[in-house]
């Protein structure tokens, strides 16, 4: 299921929890809660193919998660789409947002060729 942001509805209600999240502590990402987005984004790797950076930021400025934190997310983002590995802490390395995309199947990609 697709949003109207053009965004799949696993990734729009991401969007919709960081920002919940971030609400509770003054509007400040915590390190979990960026420690669990950079987890599902190497872990969870089916469901970030193909989302435009742009329409993730747009999702985000409508939940109202602050710029900087917004500017920090995009940027991991477009990092795992071109490749790059991203290491979250310990504690979250293993963690995928549920519910995962549903056409993923068996272990994601860890190579760009994946994107």
């Amino acid at each position: 299921m697709t949003h109207p942001e053009g965004l799949p509805s696993s990734v729009a209600s991401i969007a919709e929890y960081l920002a919940m999240m971030a609400k509770g502590y003054d509007n400040h990402l915590k390190w979990n809660e960026q420690a669990m987005f950079k987890a599902d984004l190497m872990n969870a790797r089916d469901r970030w193919r193909g989302v435009a950076p742009e329409a993730f930021a747009a999702k985000l400025r409508q939940e109202g998660v602050r710029e900087e934190d917004i500017l920090e997310l995009v940027d991991w983002l477009k990092k795992a789409q071109a490749g790059r590995r991203l290491v979250p802490e310990r504690a979250y390395r293993d963690h995928i947002f549920s519910p995962l995309p549903e056409a993923r199947t068996g272990r994601p990609g860890r190579h760009s060729r994946d994107w």
